[in-house]
């Protein structure tokens, strides 16, 4: 079978956040909806890892978008926490990845997430990843 280019299952990247004020809501934690920033950052810093830029394959009429996403808070994130994001490649196919996401403070995991992207073309349709983005070819 053959591995994709994009990345490998188990294939992870670590970034880090220092949560800002702005990002907080009114109890100063971290808003639910600011996860899913931080996740589509390290999303795209592995991606870059495996030696893609994601707006150049944009340019190219390949999109992934989000067809399924789900988060589990399980503790939770404040104003100025430094915070690691870690991404994990967990399935590849021809038209579709799916990634899971951890978030920890001190190694302690404060929430955990799940997402699965689909390959389209600009018209929106389904459509098989490029031959470069799966064989390394091209």
């Amino acid at each position: 079978m053959r591995k994709s280019t994009i990345g490998h299952v188990g294939d992870r990247c670590s970034v880090e956040f220092r949560v800002r004020y702005a990002e907080c809501d009114a109890m100063g934690y971290l808003h639910h909806a600011r996860y899913w920033e931080y996740f589509e950052t390290a999303r795209t810093e592995l991606l870059r890892e495996c030696g893609f830029r994601y707006r150049d394959l944009e340019a190219e009429g390949t999109f992934f978008v989000v067809y399924k996403a789900t988060c589990r808070y399980i503790r939770p994130v404040r104003y100025d926490d430094l915070v690691t994001v870690t991404v994990k490649v967990d399935r590849i196919t021809r038209t579709r990845v799916d990634h899971s996401y951890e978030v920890t403070r001190d190694g302690e995991r404060l929430c955990e997430a799940s997402s699965t992207l689909a390959c389209v073309g600009r018209d929106g349709r389904p459509r098989l990843m490029p031959d470069a983005l799966w064989s390394g070819t091209g």
